[in-house]
């Protein structure tokens, strides 16, 4: 007798586990016995629990680009489906359909967690809650799931967002777009995204919440309370010691107001003039109310000089959360009390060996305590170099001379860049 094929096979096996599914969802949740069934007649395996009528809220398998995920789907045109990947635990599985059935069941809100499309509470879902009951429009939280649909509804794609071991939170200001993210090293970061800007800035929080600048991105995670981060979240944008983006010396990258999406243009209806821009930007910014003759010359091209490349350096620093640079002379371009600045104009990867002499270096240059190290080279780093630079909590980045761009080397690195997209450049759009 022939083996059945790997299909049938892997289809009845996908058939028990929903029918274990629907014997679980029973016996956790038996208020819900009596509308719970497992539906397979249309081809398509589906747990279904059902609302009135023929609506119903399902989980089901589905296909998204290249990879299969969990869905729990409701009847609620607007709503998005909650998705969940294909390990995730069944009693994990049944209470998020437990959550959406219930919420559509009373006419209440999906609760926490679940409604953040979480199954356990963290400190970003206790913030989420917070601002939504003060008002605000929380519109993702990315903690211990990181599965999102984005694109359109008819054929949604996958999104999974975040690093394994980050967590963060969008919400949505009148004037201000913000995210605010708990990294593993670094701690709290709050970080703004203002129409007129067009690009991301960052809330210097240690003057914010304790009237003292943090010499490093981030303030620790002990050292602050949710409540307090949301305190200061609901009072406002115009209250926050905020660093604004860096505008790059050269053109080629999008910068200005025109770079927005066009769900930035929902979120923010009204368009900046050029009354509404900063001084520090009327030089950098074409004008989206004036005519192209009327509009500031374009930036110079060519190669950067070393009083641009500086600059463009102590700019991205400070806007990142570095709050005590300051630019020096020719031998140190830039100054610092508590970070020392290697630079290496070189086109070779720097080596562990390379790193742990220019860390002498840094905890050598402090008087009365050791300095950190910063590296902007012109190259890379060896995997090893990355993982001391990490232990040695330095910060090590790579500056594309063409353009002053710096990119991270090494994970700490990595968690002081600001967010790379502009919000809403992957949302489910509207039907």
């Amino acid at each position: 007798m022939p083996f059945p094929p790997g299909d049938m096979v892997a289809a009845f096996g996908r058939h028990l586990h929903f029918q274990s599914l629907e014997q679980a969802l029973r016996e956790r949740h038996p208020e819900l016995a009596d509308r719970v069934h497992f539906d397979d007649s249309q081809g398509r395996m589906l747990l279904k629990v059902a609302l009135s009528g023929v609506q119903s809220v399902a989980l089901a398998h589905v296909r998204m680009d290249h990879s299969i995920v969990w869905a729990v789907m409701d009847p609620v045109l607007d709503s998005e489906p909650s998705l969940w990947p294909l390990d995730t635990p069944d009693d994990v599985l049944v209470d998020a359909v437990h959550a959406h059935a219930s919420a559509c069941l009373t006419g209440e809100p999906v609760v926490s967690p679940w409604r953040w499309h979480e199954s356990e509470p963290s400190e970003m879902t206790e913030l989420a809650d917070i601002l939504d009951a003060r008002g605000v429009r929380v519109r993702r939280v990315a903690a211990g799931n990181r599965y999102f649909a984005h694109g359109p509804r008819l054929s949604p794609k996958l999104d999974i967002v975040g690093e394994r071991h980050e967590s963060f939170m969008e919400a949505e200001f009148p004037e201000a777009f913000v995210r605010v993210s708990l990294k593993p090293t670094l701690g709290w970061l709050v970080d703004l995204h203002r129409p007129e800007w067009g690009g991301w800035g960052r809330v210097e929080l240690g003057w914010c919440l304790e009237r003292r600048p943090s010499a490093a991105p981030g303030l620790p995670r002990a050292d602050v309370s949710v409540a307090e981060i949301a305190d200061l979240l609901c009072k406002g944008p115009e209250t926050w010691d905020t660093q604004p983006p860096w505008i790059p010396p050269r053109d080629g990258t999008p910068t200005g107001p025109e770079s927005r999406s066009a769900l930035q243009d929902s979120l923010f209806a009204d368009r900046p003039t050029a009354s509404d821009l900063p001084e520090w930007m009327e030089d950098f910014t074409e004008f989206v109310d004036e005519p192209a003759e009327k509009r500031p010359p374009e930036r110079r091209q060519g190669p950067l000089t070393p009083r641009e490349i500086t600059e463009a350096v102590l700019q991205q620093l400070t806007t990142f959360g570095f709050s005590d640079l300051l630019e020096g002379g020719a031998d140190v371009p830039i100054e610092s009390d508590a970070f020392h600045i290697e630079w290496r104009s070189t086109t070779k990867d720097l080596s562990a060996s390379e790193m742990q002499r220019l860390n002498g270096l840094a905890a050598a240059a402090g008087e009365d305590l050791p300095k950190r190290l910063i590296v902007i080279t012109g190259a890379g780093l060896t995997r090893p170099a990355a993982e001391f630079a990490d232990k040695a909590k330095a910060f090590a980045f790579c500056l594309d001379r063409a353009t002053g761009r710096l990119t991270a080397l090494n994970s700490r690195a990595r968690e002081a860049l600001l967010p790379a997209e502009a919000p809403g450049t992957r949302e489910l759009e509207p039907w």
